[in-house]
């Protein structure tokens, strides 16, 4: 038995691929073909209208594209997520003003992973995925039971393109050649265009067997010129930082991706999907940093005016460092899915195994201020930006011969991650008198094993001047924008060659190396039990999803353990349950009117490095031994949600929605001392009169809520030619705050912008297409260090970028199309204390052009 209701229908009351009106002159039916970023948009708004919860969708449009140059820069279109921008790129996204850590990623259902080393080693880089070889990306807001339950703001899910669905042979080949407006001439590297290739071939064998095949490659090497400023201080009526580092930044990345599928349709009621989706990312950066500093003390400061002081005699520092940091990500995905179909039932299973890497080694030096040296005064004046202009008095700050060698590192940091995920689904469907309804259940288990390995190389030099070696090319001005920084240039060649020539000069603490390089070292394995069971009611225009899921994660955990003289092994391990209902309601107002509720419960997991076995230890300053240990029995973030959204759909490609929610998190994470007299703990002692233990326990509760309102419309009924004009805009408002139990201070919650917006206004008609972009995130917090005093707070700058689209399709099969990125050439910024004038960030990338084609046949 096969039941069909309004809400399955939703999917077919937009047509994809063709769109029939009535000819006025003809009673037959014209066909009107849709291309173009309409496609995407009718097919995306497909996507979210047909789903049972609220969720946004990009699809690509019917030349396989999405609009960005990759796949977090696409989702910042979308209402209510947000990317935050590294190096003049998307990165990371969040839903909602949550954080990447709390949500979820997965391809074609299955999760992920992260290549990731740093933060919560949780979140997913998404801009090692390039867009050119995906169908849709979808970003789930209200979760139903049968998903999985991490993602409180929210579960993306990338789906890739399947063979069955494409013609019997079908091929798309996409070249893209770019120009980067900043200057790039300096002694080290040659100027690079960045570029983008990418094919997909897709064909049937038979009307059973299906196969596709794509791969892409994507090269840029920029520059990225930025002033960075460190602890702003009020002294003697003055506001200053203590450091201004300006940074010649060069960024060379390199990203390759691979997909192949094959789609078996056995019987017809079972089919079989095989597919493997890879993903490689290179990159360097190379750091050539000066640094200009000023004493903190009022000895040193007179003539303070509005916007300016002086600085008097030895007031005045420098130091210099150099940094090339290489990084290699690689994410591999395998699966293995079915379906099939026996009456009334449909079984949906499936294997998915995912490897991630990253491997990262950098060479760090750093030097300093030559003993000896009078750099004499100088003035100071704030600019209207909040950077600190220090122009010495009598002394030409950057001259080479002003520093002197201190320090060498040379650290490699490894992870790498092993997932596994199995599962199950049933749906039944069945028709009683009053309504149609499917029945569903299934059960997952996901092994994840992630282990995280660091190698420590620290060397102190011979304090000697700079000037008497061959490591350094002379002075320079960095030109940030306009702004004019001292610095010098600093050769990475002739000082490898110092280290490898002259290792007389390097001396190497391996007690400390050792320390350090087995502190990080740690394994962390999850096993995931996953059950649910849901039933879907349908009834007039109703329709109500009714459900729970119940999940359980056992960490085991392996490290060293730090004691005072050596390193023990250490393998703790814990667990938790929870148990996640969910309630959802869609309401048909009209057919084209949709009103959705839902109360749902998600989940959040803890950061690695919380939850492993691996500690440190140190002495502090009154004598007292301070260890820091994981507990992998904190439980995870826990939210209570509550979602209220009306969509009207009153065109085919245009929607009008306004979505509210609410989050409730508990186990929020705080710090938890234990001190222990005699300094004995676990059965180690650590030979000292007073132990602080700390650890990490769930405690505190945070609040966020919101609204997201999004119209999406094409004036089609203006007269031609204006019939081509169109806009898309959405409005995210977000509050977010965390309650401090210890301290009884209310703070606002990290990474949660307050406002985003997005807007598109475009133009598309006569095989042209023409679209203006811009995206904008407030500002928001990214660093607490300390929870009652907010003046060493760090908080992201607010960031809106304008970016351009043009395109003309040539011919059926050709289209030709002229990309701008970063039209306003807005930089990244980061501020201290809450205090925009008080900058700590100001970083400068410029435009990049792109010239392309695609062409199918």
């Amino acid at each position: 038995m096969k039941t069909i209701n309004k809400f399955a229908l939703s999917a077919l009351t937009l047509t994809v691929l063709n769109v029939y009106g009535q000819d006025n002159n003809d009673q037959g039916m014209e066909e009107i073909v849709v291309t173009g970023q309409q496609y995407a948009r009718i097919k995306a708004l497909d996507v979210k209208r047909s789903s049972v919860s609220v969720m946004d969708a990009l699809s690509t449009d019917n030349l396989g594209r999405l609009p960005d140059k990759n796949a977090a820069e696409s989702l910042n279109r979308l209402p209510g997520v947000s990317v935050l921008i590294e190096k003049g790129e998307g990165q990371f996204a969040s839903i909602r003003g949550i954080k990447p850590d709390w949500n979820n990623v997965t391809i074609n259902g299955f999760t992920t992973g992260s290549p990731e080393k740093d933060g919560s080693g949780r979140q997913m880089p998404l801009d090692i995925l390039g867009g050119e070889l995906l169908e849709t990306i979808e970003v789930y807001k209200a979760r139903t039971p049968d998903m999985d339950g991490q993602g409180i703001g929210g579960s993306i899910n990338i789906v890739t393109k399947k063979p069955l669905s494409q013609a019997d042979f079908q091929g798309t080949v996409n070249l893209r050649m770019g120009i980067e407006e900043a200057d790039q001439a300096n002694p080290y590297y040659d100027k690079v265009s960045p570029y983008n290739v990418d094919f997909t071939l897709s064909g049937k064998l038979s009307d059973q067997l299906g196969w596709i095949l794509g791969a892409s490659k994507n090269h840029r090497q920029y520059l990225a010129q930025g002033v960075y400023q460190d602890d702003w201080a009020e002294v003697a009526g003055a506001e200053f930082p203590e450091q201004t580092k300006n940074n010649y930044y060069i960024v060379d990345r390199d990203r390759e991706t691979y997909m192949f599928g094959l789609e078996y349709k056995a019987t017809d009621d079972t089919s079989l999907m095989l597919q493997a989706f890879s993903s490689q990312f290179e990159e360097f950066q190379h750091r050539n940093r000066f640094r200009k500093g000023i004493e903190q003390d009022s000895a040193y400061i007179s003539n303070i005016t509005e916007n300016g002081f002086d600085v008097q005699e030895e007031g005045v520092f420098i130091r210099a460092d150099l940094r090339r940091e290489d990084t290699e990500k690689e994410l591999k995905n395998y699966s293995l899915i079915g379906q099939t179909t026996i009456n009334d039932w449909t079984l949906d299973y499936g294997i998915n195994y995912g490897q991630n890497e990253v491997y990262e080694e950098s060479h760090s030096w750093d030097f300093r201020q030559t003993s000896g040296v009078n750099l004499g005064g100088g003035h100071v004046t704030i600019l209207d930006n909040g950077i600190s202009d220090l122009q010495a008095t009598d002394s030409k700050l950057n001259n080479p011969e002003n520093l002197r060698f201190n320090s060498y590192e040379n650290p490699i940091e490894q992870a790498e991650q092993e997932i596994t995920s199995i599962k199950f689904d049933a749906r039944y469907s069945y028709m009683l008198s009053s309504f149609v309804g499917e029945l569903k259940f299934g059960a997952k288990f996901t092994e994840s094993d992630k282990t995280f390995n660091n190698t420590a190389n620290s060397y102190q030099i011979e304090k000697l001047n700079i000037a008497d070696f061959n490591i350094d090319d002379g002075a320079f001005q960095n030109n940030i924008n306009g702004y004019q920084q001292d610095n010098v240039w600093l050769n990475l060649n002739g000082l490898n060659s110092l280290f490898n020539t002259s290792p007389e000069l390097f001396f190497s603490d391996q007690e400390s190396n050792t320390i350090n390089s087995k502190a990080a070292d740690k394994e962390v394995q999850e096993k995931t039990q996953a059950i649910y069971a849901m039933n879907t009611f349908d009834f007039d225009d109703w329709q109500f999803i009714v459900g729970a899921r119940w999940e359980k994660t056992d960490v085991e955990s392996r490290a060293f353990q730090r004691i005072d003289n050596g390193f023990k092994d250490a393998n703790v391990s814990g667990s938790s349950a929870e148990v996640l209902p969910s309630l959802l309601a869609n309401y048909h107002v009209t057919e084209d009117l949709l009103v959705r509720a839902s109360w749902t419960k998600s989940l959040g997991r803890p950061n690695y490095g919380d939850i492993s076995a691996s500690s440190s230890y140190s002495v502090d300053e009154d004598g007292e031994g301070v260890l820091n240990i994981g507990n992998p029995d904190l439980k995870p973030y826990l939210s209570s949600n509550l979602d209220l959204s009306i969509e009207w759909y009153f065109k085919p490609s245009s929607i009008l929605s306004l979505a509210l929610f609410k989050k409730d998190v508990d186990n929020m994470i705080i710090a938890d001392t234990q001190i222990i007299k005699g300094g004995v703990y676990d059965g180690v002692d650590y030979g000292i009169e007073k132990l602080n233990v700390v650890t990490l326990k769930n405690s505190d509760s945070a609040s966020i809520e919101g609204y997201e309102f999004n119209v999406q419309y094409q004036f089609d009924t203006f007269i031609a030619p204006l019939n081509g004009l169109g806009t898309n805009y959405s409005f995210t408002s977000i509050d977010a705050n965390f309650f401090d139990s210890e301290t009884g201070e209310e703070r606002k919650l990290e990474g949660q912008p307050e406002t985003l917006h997005s807007l598109t206004v475009f133009y598309e008609n006569y095989d042209f297409y023409i679209g203006f972009t811009y995206n904008y995130n407030a500002e928001f917090l990214t660093d607490i260090n300390n929870i009652v005093d907010a003046s060493d707070d760090v908080s992201q700058g607010e960031f809106g970028r304008w970016d351009f689209r043009a395109s003309y399709n040539a011919s059926n099969d050709l289209t030709v199309y002229l990309d701008v990125n970063n039209l306003n050439d807005e930089p990244t910024s980061e501020f201290q204390a809450n205090n925009t004038q008080w900058s700590t960030e100001y970083e400068y990338v410029g435009r990049t052009y792109y010239l392309g084609l695609t062409y199918t046949f």
